[in-house]
């Protein structure tokens, strides 16, 4: 059949415009001189004129190509670098030809089939993966409700039997203080300092197992900035009066109302003040600002303590987080209130992050959006 003219060249043309296999005329230097359409669409770069050998890949690098041409007829497992960029194997074929070699590759359909079975060996895998992966989320969900449900109810049964201590400690010094020695005093100044830092845990406890459960809700009312700072003050008063440390606060002048749920606020801001005072010394000060900017209402909290190194800003929002640098007077923490804080804010649909520079203090920033009455966020 080959024998006529036309039906040579209708194969010809079928070889070299249509069918899946790689067509190549090579010249005496195994450079390309001609290429199917397949082939110029699989290989990488421009095929014509570069040596067959530059689209090999050969990873035993032992590859002898012209001894593989002489072999004429034989199939040869040779690996290309395709277009896709991924190397691909085909069985090549290599006959003489006038001035040359024409070389025929097509797909190693043995490879590709133990390719097929390999990916779906691999995506039962991934399914059974997924499954399993999936399975264990729900029981680490319903381990983290049994461990909210545990930790409220441990607080809430704390709580009360904490107030009864700092109670009857600050009566004692407040009506028999004269009655007692410096020493005795000392002690009382002690378990009632005690007292309080396991209060603050205690509602630290009882916040992240209310938010972490779902049941944060947001109590809005209309409230002027100035009274939002006013509130927070007598919060941290004491604390920065026995560190002597100088609280300086600026509130700014705008009295428009604004819709947030005060209490939590307020606790975010003391908790930031807090902790600057914690990092401050005697003698040194912590500024809270308050002001409008175009984004809404911007807080501030600044301290001139040690400030806090760059590799641990990033995780100081994080629960149980906590900075390389040790508090002035050896105040102990769990890392909680930093984690609140920011989903505290977070609810609100504001953001709090912090800048600081070792040795030159810290600030920390809660951008909240300007929300007024009548508006939700």
């Amino acid at each position: 059949m080959f024998n006529n003219p036309a039906s040579a060249e209708a194969m010809r043309a079928y070889v070299w415009e249509t069918a899946p296999v790689l067509a190549l005329y090579l010249d005496a230097n195994l450079c390309v001189t001609d290429a199917n359409a397949q082939a110029r669409q699989v290989l990488r770069g421009e095929v014509i004129g570069r040596p067959l050998a530059e689209q090999l890949v050969d990873f035993t690098g032992t590859l002898d190509l012209p001894g593989l041409i002489r072999q004429s007829g034989m199939v040869h497992r040779l690996t290309l670098s395709t277009a896709a960029g991924m190397p691909e194997t085909l069985g090549f074929r290599f006959f003489p030809w006038p001035d040359g070699t024409l070389a025929l590759g097509s797909l190693d359909f043995q490879e590709q089939q133990n390719l097929r079975d390999e990916a779906l060996g691999l995506n039962r895998e991934l399914n059974n993966l997924t499954r399993q992966l999936h399975q264990a989320n729900a029981e680490l969900r319903e381990l983290n409700e049994l461990k909210n449900r545990f930790i409220g109810m441990a607080a809430h049964d704390l709580r009360k039997p904490v107030g009864v201590i700092m109670t009857y400690s600050e009566f004692v010094l407040d009506e028999a203080s004269d009655r007692l020695d410096e020493e005795q005093r000392g002690f009382l100044r002690a378990s009632l300092s005690a007292a309080v830092g396991m209060k603050r845990l205690i509602d630290n406890f009882l916040d992240v197992s209310v938010i972490e459960s779902g049941r944060l809700r947001l109590e809005r009312s209309r409230t002027a900035v100035a009274e939002i700072v006013a509130g927070v003050l007598p919060l941290v008063r004491l604390v920065a009066a026995r560190k002597k440390v100088e609280l300086l606060t600026e509130a700014g002048e705008d009295e428009r109302p604004l819709a947030v749920d005060v209490a939590k606020l307020q606790q975010v801001l003391a908790n930031l003040l807090s902790n600057a005072i914690e990092h401050s010394r005697a003698g040194q000060r912590v500024w809270l600002v308050a002001r409008r900017d175009a984004g809404g209402l911007l807080f501030s909290v600044r301290d001139e303590g040690s400030g806090i190194a760059p590799e641990d800003q990033p995780r100081l929002f994080a629960p149980f987080a906590r900075a390389g640098t040790r508090k002035t007077a050896g105040e102990r923490s769990v890392g909680l209130g930093l984690a609140i804080a920011r989903l505290v804010v977070e609810a609100h649909g504001g953001r709090i992050w912090v800048e600081s520079i070792p040795g030159q203090g810290a600030t920390f920033f809660v951008s909240l959006p300007l929300v007024t009455c009548g508006e939700q966020s």
